[in-house]
């Protein structure tokens, strides 16, 4: 079971404070540091020099959080219809189940919801205007995930009821949100977790919303990609006591894999201000992942321009394919430094139930070279597309990156 997050508003000025607590997901208690000692003197007899005695410094105290990340979590219509029980009720959890295990291991788990929760009030519905039953959450909960970022092209599907709604769906369920918000203290309140000692801030921004965006008193409700703003809400994340700031953009130009200018623009003005980790999402493809140097941090930070699709019903290549991301991030309590540690990833597919099974699957991509772990509803062209999937994802994801790994499958 995922973790509930809850949130403790300190003002509108002030951060909220996320405190995880699982038997899945422990939160360490960090030993406390040593305070500094003076060196005693050791008295001699009188006459002779005093002996300084020295007592070594105290030893590291360090630990290390990881974190999971994935792409957009959609929700087609077809998907939907498949996920309908004979009760009327739907049940998306079967979406989940292979990969239920690599979700839940690590401290935090974290994907971009691009649907909305309206209500049954009006039609369920996929593209162009996403609404999806809040049963649809409760899987997403329930398969390991520990918060959502919100901002994206369809946070404004529904509109401003739609938003609003969605968020109390996802509040319902325990998870964490960031990029849209309720009410103007919401949106102030910034968004930092503390796992293990370390204080991880979130910030989430998207290009736009179709055309369609909440009225210019309520401008509060979703965060707009702007330079100066994203500048400095990292600027007030690492005030507020920050170890490390997390920027998840939605941006770039679907179907396309290699980023663009843009992209690469508003990753340099969140590295600029002093973030460690930008991730993306939008262009429905796995796009590739950097390990740079900043001279703002004095350490290396991580980029990954898409994350593409974890679930969804999109078929044709790269958009049936999706990864999952690990990030280690390593804070030594003793020189209270925190750094970007290491990455891996699992490639994974996308089963639409176009066969035996009238259900959309996600599977370990590299299941493919083991049939025997594979269900009997996947056929031939099925596991050649699982293949396909993971070369196409292993060759992007690591173009740029010799540094990341490939994560083991259970």
């Amino acid at each position: 079971m995922p973790k509930g997050v809850y949130i403790v508003m300190l003002g509108a000025a002030l951060a909220l404070v996320y405190t995880c607590k699982t038997p899945r997901k422990t939160e360490t208690t960090v030993p406390e540091q040593q305070p500094t000692v003076s060196a005693p003197i050791e008295k001699t007899s009188p006459g002779k020099p005093e002996i300084p005695v020295y007592i070594p410094p105290p030893k590291d105290s360090v630990t290390e959080l990881s974190i999971n990340l994935v792409g957009d979590l959609m929700c087609h219509l077809p998907q939907t219809n498949n996920a309908r029980l004979k009760s009327g009720d739907y049940g998306f959890s079967p979406s989940f189940a292979y990969v239920k295990p690599y979700l839940q291991d690590a401290d935090l788990t974290i994907g971009n919801l691009e649907t909305t929760f309206a209500g049954s009030g009006q039609p369920y519905a996929g593209y162009p205007a996403f609404n999806s039953p809040d049963a649809y959450c409760k899987a997403i909960r329930d398969a390991g995930f520990d918060f959502l970022v919100t901002a994206n092209n369809h946070s404004m599907d529904t509109r401003e009821a739609g938003l609003l709604r969605t968020i109390q769906v996802i509040k319902e369920q325990g998870l964490g949100y960031a990029g849209t918000y309720l009410n103007q203290r919401d949106h102030d309140s910034m968004r930092i977790l503390n796992l293990k000692g370390i204080r991880l801030a979130i910030l989430n921004y998207t290009y736009g919303t179709n055309g369609s965006y909440p009225s210019s008193d309520h401008k509060y409700m979703l965060n707009v990609i702007d330079s100066a703003g994203v500048t400095a809400a990292v600027k007030s994340a690492t005030g507020k006591g920050a170890d490390m700031v997390l920027v998840f953009y939605h941006m770039g130009v679907e179907n396309v894999v290699e980023p663009t200018q843009s992209q690469k623009d508003a990753v340099r003005f969140a590295l600029q201000a002093g973030a460690a980790l930008v991730i993306g999402a939008h262009p429905h493809m796995v796009g590739p992942t950097k390990v740079m140097y900043s001279e703002q941090r004095k350490d290396s930070v991580f980029i990954a321009y898409s994350l593409g699709n974890f679930l969804s019903n999109q078929y044709w290549r790269y958009t049936d394919a999706g990864v999952i991301l690990k990030l280690i991030v390593q804070k030594n309590h003793t020189k209270q430094h925190t750094s970007y540690k290491a990455s891996s990833f699992i490639p994974t597919w996308v089963y639409r139930g176009d066969g035996g099974k009238k259900m959309h699957v996600i599977f370990p991509a590299e299941w493919y070279a083991d049939t025997s772990r594979l269900p009997s509803y996947l056929n031939a062209g099925h596991r050649q597309k699982m293949e396909e999937a993971f070369h196409d994802t292993k060759q992007v994801i690591t173009k740029y990156n010799p540094y990341i790994s490939l994560g083991a499958v259970k």
